[in-house]
């Protein structure tokens, strides 16, 4: 039975599914070893539904620096950062992420999603036309909606519609366009090189969510611009250290110009204290490992990844156009896509559950994280058993 679109048909499904002791969603984590966890419902299950890409977030390096932190720091910040500041953590970060990138500032926030809001909602206003990707980020919506500026869509990754959204906005003092750089239940990329030779032509400014790309991929680490070849063109770049990066914040790489206003202006930022030192202790420590470790361990990811998207496509699975880390497991009707992911579980694996409104209604899918700490052996292990799951329901 396919949701409804309504909000209360919506919140019906999800309760009914709550009622039925069938609800995959908010399990409990009990504990975790290694690549299994332990929940309120499973003794012991492999995990297949993270976003720890890299598998910083078990990286001794980075629990030893939270602990430090904790130590030198104590649990929390004073206040807000405008008038009580935050750690020489934070600044050290915020300088490392320049340096890394060769951005010519970075701005630390407390989370991913405060960061995008903070970027549309400071970089335009009323005056303003914000031109977005269907696909993108709620955060980007919710950011456009609190920057005042009309707000137009295109259908996923087409630059025809674009250009004409671009064309027929001339009249607008400014035009942004806001994409996601690497999709986070589809799996594959937005267009950067096409984007921004759009965007040079028709004077538009351009910010781009890398929030499950950054430190995974590119020839540097640095996301999908670094794999276009376009970062130095970019106004904006998002980010978020709680996938890649194994730890909890988010940052924003933009001109100095808009950094001071960032830092001046954005109610994301002056008014919500810094990252507590733990967080910012171990995002610190994952820096390091980045450039220590990053290429072997976006080389394994990459092994892993080929490994799992070749074999399920060998056995017929809808994986739609990934080209990523990101591996979406297409099955269609929601009811039936919680009852795969109840199976899944009670046969040992966790994936992610993806239904209406994360994704079109009608759509259900699994969205399988694969991590370069994942081995061959749990990688066979998740193909094997989503092949009984595709034979057993039918999908």
């Amino acid at each position: 039975m396919a949701l409804k679109t309504n909000p209360a048909a919506l919140h019906d499904t999800y309760l009914r599914w709550e009622r039925e002791k069938r609800s995959p969603y908010f399990p409990v984590i009990e504990s975790n070893h290694e690549n299994s966890v332990s929940t309120n419902m499973h003794d012991s299950l492999l995990m297949f539904g993270s976003c720890d890409y890299l598998g910083l977030s078990q990286e001794p390096a980075l629990k030893a620096a939270a602990v430090d932190a904790i130590h030198r720091f104590g649990t929390n910040t004073y206040a807000a950062q405008l008038t009580c500041g935050h750690t020489r953590l934070h600044r050290d970060i915020e300088t490392r992420l320049q340096s890394l990138t060769g951005m010519p500032a970075a701005i630390m926030f407390p989370s991913g999603m405060t960061a995008s809001i903070a970027a549309i909602s400071t970089l335009a206003n009323e005056d303003d036309v914000v031109i977005s990707d269907r696909l993108s980020h709620v955060c980007l919506f919710m950011g456009s909606q609190l920057s005042g500026a009309r707000l137009r869509t295109f259908p996923h990754n087409s630059m025809r519609r674009l250009e004409a959204i671009l064309r027929e906005s001339s009249d607008r003092r400014r035009r942004v366009i806001m994409v996601d750089g690497l999709y986070s239940a589809d799996g594959d990329y937005a267009p950067l090189d096409e984007i921004v030779a759009l965007a040079e032509r028709y004077d538009a400014k351009v910010v781009v969510d890398e929030a499950h790309s950054f430190g995974v991929v590119g020839p540097n680490g640095l996301g999908a611009a670094d794999i276009f070849g376009v970062l130095d063109r970019i106004d904006m770049v998002v980010g978020t250290m709680s996938k890649g990066m194994g730890s909890i914040g988010g940052f924003i790489l933009t001109s100095e110009e808009h950094e001071r206003e960032l830092r001046y202006m954005a109610p994301t930022y002056t008014s919500s204290r810094g990252s507590a030192p733990a967080v910012a202790g171990a995002t610190l420590a994952s820096l390091q490992a980045l450039e220590t470790q990053g290429e072997q361990l976006r080389e394994r990811l990459a092994e892993n990844t080929a490994f799992v998207t070749r074999r399920l496509r060998e056995a017929g699975f809808n994986l739609l156009n990934t080209r990523s880390h990101i591996v979406p497991v297409v099955i269609g009707d929601e009811d039936r896509t919680v009852d795969v992911v109840n199976w899944l579980m009670d046969n040992g694996i966790m994936v992610s559950t993806f239904t209406y409104p994360h994704v079109p209604v009608g759509s259900g899918r699994l969205r399988i994280g694969v991590s370069s700490r994942h081995t061959t052996d749990e990688c066979q292990f998740l193909v094997d058993n989503l092949v009984r799951a595709k034979q057993k329901f039918s999908f």
